[in-house]
């Protein structure tokens, strides 16, 4: 893939476009730029859509000013990147904070999203299900480490500890990958808060967009609570909850969540409304 950059809402956004089919935005999570994204899943999702994948504000290649870093205003620079390709409407899929990212782009920009994947994310509020303090605590201590440290006392809470135990070598090569343009400091902070700040809880009774819920039943980052949640409050959503993942399910199931998003993004307009009629869950949900 080639890196190209785009002028929109007073910055350079880096990103790449792979594939063919209809457009398909991907909106990576916390700290992390497009290179995270897990290869196979992008090779599988790439045969069916025109993925476009980019670097947030403050990550990869993309500028890292000090200002701008609400959710709001990424889903405005997003909108912006859209406007640079001559794309009037994309499915959009959002992971952990890009998750929230997409949120705000749905529910902002009605006319620019198709259908909506939220991965591992929440959507903020009172009624926000958030992670332990001894979690909390390993995502925001890094102070004085390395990219390389910092990533891999990350991997402890993002990785189920089954999956983390039998594919370290796997988990050191998208490790390497993640960290070869690191997020300076200030911008994960500015990301951090924004997260923080973050909720769409009011807005989304509103949303029209067809939306599939993901997460995996091991998130300790963002528990699976949150994702129930989401599809409570988003009309006619669907609610996947995956056996045995945690918060990297795109990572530990790829081939299984690029199936489950390729099915979801194909569906014609008639089968969504008849799929819609209720929630789909899977794994034993439970919709309380």
């Amino acid at each position: 893939m080639t890196i190209r950059r785009a002028h929109v809402n007073g910055i350079r956004l880096a990103y790449e476009v792979e594939g063919s089919g209809p457009p398909l935005v991907l909106i990576m999570g916390y700290r992390l730029n497009s290179r995270a994204w897990p290869p196979e899943f992008i090779a599988t999702l790439a045969k069916h859509f025109t993925l476009i994948l980019l670097d947030n504000r403050g990550t990869g290649l993309s500028d890292k000013p000090a200002f701008g870093y609400a959710l709001s205003n990424i889903a405005k620079d997003i909108c912006g990147l859209l406007d640079f390709l001559n794309i009037p409407r994309a499915h959009v899929l959002g992971y952990s904070m890009g998750g929230a990212v997409a949120q705000e782009l749905a529910c902002r920009y009605p006319e620019r999203v198709r259908k909506l994947v939220l991965c591992a994310t929440l959507c903020g509020g009172p009624r926000t299900v958030y992670a332990g303090p001894a979690v909390i605590s390993v995502m925001r201590s890094l102070v004085g480490l390395s990219p390389r440290e910092a990533a891999r006392r990350i991997a402890t809470v993002t990785y189920a500890p089954a999956y983390l135990e039998i594919n370290r070598e796997r988990v050191e090569r998208q490790m390497l990958r993640e960290i070869a343009d690191p997020t300076p400091l200030h911008a994960a902070d500015l990301q951090f808060q924004a997260f923080v700040d973050f909720d769409s809880s009011r807005a989304l009774a509103g949303l029209r967009t067809p939306t599939l819920v993901l997460t995996g039943d091991q998130d300790r980052l963002i528990p699976p609570g949150n994702s129930k949640l989401l599809a409570k409050l988003i009309p006619d959503a669907r609610l996947v909850i995956l056996s045995g993942f945690a918060h990297r399910v795109l990572w530990e199931g790829a081939e299984e969540c690029a199936s489950l998003i390729e099915n979801f993004l194909a569906e014609t307009q008639e089968q969504d409304q008849g799929a819609h009629q209720e929630k789909h869950q899977e794994a034993g949900a439970d919709a309380a």
